[in-house]
């Protein structure tokens, strides 16, 4: 259980790191060409929908033995 919650911790800081690099992604996002900001705009939604998913399903689906 201990490697559980340590894991989860290290999950949850990571995913806390991707949170700050797609807000100053943002920021930088004024300087690009249209094109750029759309493939940025893509990727960022990307990264989003990645943080979402593994915030929801980050504790496993603990099947028991019968």
């Amino acid at each position: 259980m201990q490697k559980l919650d340590t894991v989860s911790l290290k999950i949850e800081h990571l995913l806390v790191e991707l949170a700050w690099c797609i807000n100053d992604l943002q920021g930088f996002r004024q300087q690009l060409s249209i094109d750029d900001a759309k493939q940025a705009d893509l990727s960022l939604s990307k990264l989003e929908s990645l943080i979402s998913f593994v915030r929801n399903h980050k504790n496993p689906i603990r099947l028991a033995a019968v």
